[in-house]
């Protein structure tokens, strides 16, 4: 594996596309593409990505490759693969257990490892779709890092049940210890506001998204739209209490309000499968097959689109703020093979 200065880089300068409104065209890129690390021998697609900030790692799970892909965090060059799974999903660190805990859907469990030298710690059973024969639950998770609980999306459709959990597990306590039930068979993306006591989640085949309280676990009300289709990605401004919702097909950027009023609607890229929200900036990414899709805050119920930037397929990211680094994994394609895209996050 190693890095190289990629096409790309003289791509991303020309961001701004000809069907952005004419005031994103005066606006420059947040982000510029400084490197490219290839993996000629990952196959497959990637899914959900995390950081141990101490030892400046960057994960990335690699779901036909079965297995978990560790990079420099500050270069991005590839330093290990480390295996033993069936099919990982969604991944999340925890520095104050120094675990890395993994949705295997594969093996319909929560996997844990040691952030140190990778050996396994623990299985945390979940909805068991292995019986089935299918058996690619869990997939989407939420980490609230600040009451240190993983909230994991499991059952559905890929355990063939008609509804679906949000499984809670304690870090601090080690296990499970509650759920949500939802009337749908495909959850993707959860977020949470605390502040407002509330949970969200995309459930995909209803084309809603769940409202949950909480304290009871409780499903509050439901919020669609006419158009949307495939809600993927999700993130949630808690200051200023905007749910952003990605519909993949029609490329739809939904942004709701606290009451379900959608207070604007614009295009973006197709395919989407993350969001990455920067508070500071003021800034949202959506990355997705198509390219990622940056988009200003002007003010809460008002969003511009300042940037899109192709990324050769790769539709799922991550923004680490406190090194100031932008990045984005994808597959191998008709004309390049797979490979991270690194980008420096403009101050």
């Amino acid at each position: 594996m190693f890095i190289r200065k990629s096409i790309y880089a003289a791509l991303a300068l020309t961001t701004c596309l000809p069907t952005l409104p004419a005031r994103a065209a005066d606006m420059k890129s947040p982000i510029t593409l400084v490197s490219q690390t290839e993996l000629p021998e990952i196959v497959g697609d990637f899914d959900h990505l995390t950081v141990d900030l101490k030892r400046k790692h960057l994960f990335v799970t690699a779901e036909v490759h079965h297995s978990v892909e560790m990079f420099d965090l500050m270069t991005g060059k590839h330093l290990q693969s480390i295996g033993g799974f069936k099919t990982p999903h969604s991944i999340a660190f925890s520095p104050e257990k120094d675990e890395l805990m993994i949705c295997d859907g594969g093996d319909s469990s929560l996997v844990l490892i040691s952030g140190e030298d990778f050996h396994r710690l623990d299985r945390i059973q979940l909805v068991d779709g292995s019986a089935t024969g299918k058996g690619d639950s869990p997939d989407a998770a939420y980490y609230d890092k600040e009451n240190r609980l993983y909230y994991i999306g499991n059952g559905g459709v890929s355990a063939k049940m008609e509804t679906s959990k949000i499984s809670i597990f304690s870090v601090d306590q080690g296990k499970l210890i509650g759920d949500f039930d939802v009337d749908g068979n495909n959850v993707e993306a959860i977020g949470i506001d605390r502040s407002a006591n509330r949970l969200y989640v995309n459930i995909r085949d209803k084309k809603q998204v769940g409202v949950y309280d909480l304290s009871t676990r409780k499903l509050i009300t439901t919020w669609t739209a006419l158009d949307m289709n495939r809600n993927t990605a999700l993130i949630v401004d808690s200051k200023l209490h905007r749910i952003f919702v990605g519909g993949r097909k029609p490329g739809q950027l939904y942004v709701f309000n606290p009451e379900g009023k959608i207070v604007q609607q614009l295009s973006m890229v197709e395919n989407n499968d993350d969001m990455n929200w920067d508070a500071a900036a003021k800034l949202l990414y959506v990355s997705g097959s198509q390219g990622l899709s940056i988009y200003h805050q002007d003010t809460p119920d008002s969003y511009t689109e300042v940037a899109r930037i192709p990324t050769n397929g790769g539709k799922t990211a991550l923004l680490v703020p406190q090194a100031g680094i932008f990045f984005v994994i994808h597959p191998k394609t008709d004309i390049d093979g797979a490979g991270l895209l690194v980008y420096k996050v403009k101050p």
